[in-house]
């Protein structure tokens, strides 16, 4: 029964199910875009849910209200991916747990926030409203500029070009359709519009935050 109302609700929020199932949002950033048309293009013999531009609701670290606004999130039989895009030029340097990365152009140098550690934290919201644990979600970094590691490019940073091999290489039975069709239909309940409004209330949320940390 539970199942039934959540997915008759996904239906409701603007869900459509077919073979090739797609829930294509507008995407912000070029980065997002050519992810978007990659996944397209590669996953068209899948049954798959592709949604973009997500924010959901959570309760952060300090038990305050919050969101947490996601690039990509696809769901296949093959496994649920979170992909964070980054559209990044000139030379990259950081590992996988390093709290920051290193950007170097020919101009400047500058740090950045290590986009897999701000993935992880996505995995964790989504975990928290479907009940899927992280530890079986794919952390992705898609990389859609011309920016190269220096360093020894960490797990789960890609290329764009290289997103449809990585995802080939998991068996295609991981998840079933029903549980695809769940797992979309929770995420669809619960997140917030997709309009500005949300942006802005994303952006003061991370603006507050930001300045708690550095009280």
């Amino acid at each position: 029964m539970e199942f039934l109302i959540i997915f008759i609700a996904g239906l409701a929020a603007g869900v459509h199910f077919t073979k090739k199932y797609q829930f294509n949002n507008y995407a912000v950033h070029i980065g997002e875009q050519i992810v978007t048309d990659v996944l397209e293009l590669s996953l068209s013999e899948e049954i798959y849910a592709l949604l973009s531009n997500v924010t959901l609701p959570i309760i952060d670290d300090n038990n305050q209200k919050g969101t947490s606004q996601v690039d990509h999130i696809l769901i296949c039989t093959r496994g649920v991916f979170v992909i964070e895009t980054k559209h990044y030029r000139g030379s990259i340097v950081g590992t996988y747990n390093s709290k920051e990365w290193y950007q170097y152009t020919q101009f400047d140098k500058h740090s950045l926030q290590n986009p897999l550690l701000q993935n992880f934290s996505h995995l964790m919201a989504i975990e928290s409203i479907t009940g899927f644990s992280h530890h079986d979600m794919h952390n992705v970094v898609s990389f859609s500029g011309n920016a190269e590691f220096k360093s020894e490019r960490p797990k789960g940073v890609l290329k764009s070009s290289e997103l449809k091999a990585f995802i080939d290489s998991f068996p295609n039975n991981s998840l079933s359709a029903d549980e695809i069709y769940y797992l979309v239909g929770q995420l669809q309940v619960h997140r917030l519009p997709e309009n500005s409004e949300t942006d802005r209330k994303h952006v003061e949320y991370l603006t507050s935050k930001h300045k708690k940390k550095t009280v």
